[in-house]
């Protein structure tokens, strides 16, 4: 009987360790999940002018290419809007790679809900190609919002792709 008893706390175990295992999820730059504000431009209409741009970007670090989301700042035909973006989710942690090219200062901010604590920082993309954030309330729905920060010369901000790290729902 406690061999039986054995392999069902094994089999217990093992279970737990699916239900709690954390995974990463990557959005490319282009996700439908990720908002930006002005709209970004579909690739397909050319016709299109937003201050958001998709580029493929060459080279990238393994060598295939890699699709970036691109904003210089506001445009006089989107009534120069400020650039911003958003992503609402439910995640430990947020890793939000640039592109090498961007250089641009940046305004992140994250805010849970319910709670509606509110982090907000400034980056510059330049130094800080990969931004982290660490320690955030999985259960509950945190907001991401980035708005570009205009500079006194021309600056660009890239966004790459956004990983969350999130519990595995098996």
């Amino acid at each position: 009987m406690p061999h039986c008893l054995s392999r069902l706390f094994l089999l217990l175990s093992t279970v737990t360790l699916v239900v709690f295992a954390q995974q990463q999820v990557v959005l490319g730059s282009t996700d439908p999940d990720i908002v930006y504000l002005p709209p970004l431009c579909n690739v397909s209409n050319m016709g299109c002018l937003s201050a958001w741009q998709i580029y493929i970007q060459f080279p990238s670090i393994n060598g295939t290419p890699v699709i970036v989301t691109s904003t210089t700042g506001p445009i006089p035909q989107t009534g120069n809007a400020v650039p911003q973006l958003f992503l609402t989710f439910r995640a430990s942690a947020l890793y939000l790679l640039a592109s090498p090219f961007s250089n641009a200062t940046v305004n992140f901010s994250l805010t849970a809900d319910p709670s509606g604590v509110t982090i907000t920082k400034q980056f510059n993309t330049n130094i800080d190609q990969l931004i982290i954030a660490n320690n955030l309330p999985e259960s509950q729905t945190t907001t991401l919002g980035i708005t570009f920060l205009q500079g006194l010369s021309p600056t660009r901000f890239d966004v790459e792709s956004i990983t969350l790290n999130v519990t595995n729902s098996r």
